[in-house]
This record gives structure tokens, C-alpha cells and sequence, in this order.
């Protein structure tokens, strides 16, 4: 079973989520920001990660930071999502930086397509 970290500070939104991913048969955690989550990344090496761009506390630029320095996380595939829209320089580049990017509210189809194709990207780097 596939494992994937969803970190997203909004409670209903990340819950929903989970659920989605649930019921497609992934295993999945989750954190309601960016440093939380790493941690969680750390210890459970997860196949992908969903992060919010816009969070409080540590947000998906912070988290991009701290999983390009560490030898395991900055390998394992990431997909941002945000219904906000940043700076555009800063949208820009965590864009480029991600593996995928979907604008909130996603479709189930929409997330599920983004997951494969991490999921197949990342079996092509081994």
C-alpha cells in the first residue's frame, strides 16, 4: 500500500482529503503544517507528499527548505496545492521545485492523476 503525507492547516480541508485517499486504497498521514509534517516524512517515508502552499506556522516554501536539506525527503515526490495565491515570483518557484501543482478545490480526479504520475516519476528515478 502506498503511503502519502497530506499537509494542509485547513481541518475540514485536510480530513477530506485523507478520506479521498483513504478510500483509494493509500495509507496516509497527515500534519497541519510544514514542520510537522517533515517530521512525519522523516519517520514514515512516505511515496508522496501533498503540502498547502499558504499555511500558517511553517508553510510549503518553509517545508521545501527543510526536505531539499535532508537526504531522504528531498527524493520522495511533491505535489503543492493552494486555493490563495502567494507572491507570484514565490508561486513560480515552488511550481518549478514541485513535481506537481493543483489549485484547491480539486477534483478526486484530479488529485488521484497527480498521485500516479509522482508515483510513476519516482519509479523511473530508482
Amino acid at each position: 500500500m502506498k503511503k502519502i503525507l497530506v499537509i494542509e492547516d485547513n481541518t475540514e480541508i485536510r480530513e477530506n482529503t485523507v478520506e479521498m485517499l483513504e478510500l483509494n486504497n493509500y495509507k496516509v498521514f497527515s500534519a497541519k503544517n510544514g514542520n510537522i509534517g517533515f517530521q512525519l516524512a522523516k519517520k514514515n517515508k512516505p511515496d508522496v507528499i501533498l503540502c498547502d502552499m499558504m499555511m500558517p506556522d511553517t508553510d510549503g516554501r518553509e517545508f521545501l527548505q527543510l526536505a531539499k536539506n535532508h537526504v531522504v525527503v528531498r527524493k520522495i515526490p511533491l505535489i503543492f496545492f493552494s486555493a490563495g495565491s502567494p507572491l507570484p515570483d514565490i508561486k513560480k518557484k515552488l511550481i518549478k521545485e514541485a513535481d506537481d501543482y493543483l489549485e484547491k478545490p480539486f477534483a478526486e480526479e484530479d488529485l488521484l492523476h497527480a498521485i500516479e504520475r509522482a508515483l510513476k516519476k519516482q519509479m523511473t528515478n530508482f
